[in-house]
C-alpha cells in the first residue's frame, strides 16, 4: 500500500525552486495527494509563525507551472501558507513534522545573495534531518513532461536499508513512466603494506557474477510490478560509478538510501548519498531508514 497524502514544496520563488514545483506539482496529481506550499521567511520568533498568504498568488503560479509542464493537474489541494521562522531549514522541517507530510519536494539552489535553497546549507540541511523521503530538483533537471520513458537509476548496495529503497523505487517509477537500472558497485579493498599482510584480492569478474545473481531476486520484483528493469554492476567508488552511469545512460531520475537512523548518525547522509545529490544530473530522491516511508511494511519486505 503506497502512504502518500501530503506533499511539502518549499520555495523562494527562484529559477531552480520553478523547477522543483513542476515535479511536486506532478507527484501530488499522481498520488492524489494535497500540495503544501510554503515560503519560509527568516526572522527572530519564539516559536515557528505561521501567516496565511494570499491564495492568488502562488495557486496562480503554480496552476500556471503545472500547465506549461504536463498539462495534467486539474484541481489540486493546494496550502499555501508563508512561514517565520529563525531559519529557513528549521521553518520547513517544522512545518513538515507538524503537518506530517509524506514527502518534500525542493530546489537545490536559489536566490543569489539571500539565504536560499542552496546544498550545503538549506536543501542539504532539510535531506539529512527530514523524517520522510525528500525529492532534490536541481538547475539541470527537465520538467516531468519530458521524462516520460526515461530511466530511474536505483543504486543497490545489499544492506538491510535496500528493501525500502527499492519499494520506493517502484512507487515513484510509474509516476513518471520511467523503466529502472539496478545498479550494484563492488569495491575491493586494499590493505597497506606496513600492516605485513598479504592481500588476498578477489577476482572483479567473479564479484560482478556474484552481484548480478544478488540482483535477481530484486529485478523480478520489478518486473512483477510491471516495471521494465536491467541490471548494471560496475566496479569503483559506489558514488563516482553512480554518477558516470547517470550521465552515461542520461537518467531522468535517481532514487538512493541513506543509511541514517537516530541521534547523531541521522544527522548524516552518508559520503555516497551527498556526493551524488550534490553532482546528479537529474532529480534525486533519498529514502530512509526512519520515519515516514511512502509504501507499507509488507511492500517492503516484498522488494
Amino acid at each position: 500500500m503506497t502512504y502518500v497524502d501530503r506533499i511539502l514544496f518549499p520555495t523562494d520563488g527562484s529559477d531552480c525552486a520553478e523547477r522543483a514545483r513542476r515535479h511536486a506539482a506532478h507527484l501530488a496529481d499522481h498520488f492524489d495527494a494535497s500540495l503544501h506550499v510554503i515560503r519560509v521567511e527568516e526572522r527572530d520568533v519564539e516559536l515557528a509563525d505561521v501567516v496565511e498568504i494570499r491564495e492568488a498568488d502562488l495557486l496562480a503560479d503554480l496552476h500556471g507551472a503545472v500547465d506549461d509542464a504536463s498539462g495534467s493537474l486539474a484541481s489540486p489541494r493546494v496550502r499555501e501558507r508563508t512561514v517565520a521562522h529563525a531559519s529557513a531549514a528549521d521553518g520547513i522541517l517544522s512545518y513538515g513534522v507538524e503537518h506530517d507530510v509524506h514527502l518534500i519536494v525542493l530546489g537545490t539552489h536559489g536566490h543569489r545573495g539571500v539565504r536560499r535553497l542552496m546544498l550545503g546549507s538549506v536543501a542539504e540541511e532539510v535531506v539529512r534531518k527530514a523524517p520522510c523521503p525528500v525529492v532534490t530538483v536541481g538547475r539541470g533537471a527537465v520538467s516531468p513532461a519530458d521524462m516520460g520513458g526515461g530511466t530511474m537509476l536505483v543504486p543497490v548496495d545489499f544492506s538491510e536499508h535496500q528493501a525500502r529503497l527499492v519499494a520506493h523505487a517502484r512507487v515513484l517509477a510509474p509516476a513518471y513512466n520511467m523503466s529502472v537500472v539496478l545498479l550494484h558497485v563492488t569495491e575491493t579493498v586494499s590493505i597497506p603494506e606496513v600492516y605485513g599482510v598479504e592481500a588476498v584480492r578477489p577476482d572483479p569478474a567473479q564479484l560482478a557474477d556474484r552481484a548480478e545473481t544478488a540482483l535477481g531476486d530484486v529485478l523480478a520484483s520489478m518486473r512483477e510490478a510491471g516495471i521494465e528493469a536491467t541490471t548494471l554492476v560496475r566496479s569503483g567508488h559506489p558514488a563516482d560509478q553512480v554518477l558516470t552511469a547517470a550521465e552515461e545512460m542520461e537518467a531522468a531520475f535517481i532514487a538512493i538510501a541513506t543509511h541514517g537512523r537516530t541521534g547523531l548518525e541521522r544527522m548524516f547522509l552518508g559520503s555516497v548519498a551527498e556526493k551524488v545529490i550534490r553532482r546528479a544530473p537529474c532529480p534525486v530522491c533519498t529514502v530512509k531508514s526512519f520515519g515516514h516511508s511512502l509504501v507499507d511494511d509488507a511492500s517492503a519486505a516484498a522488494a
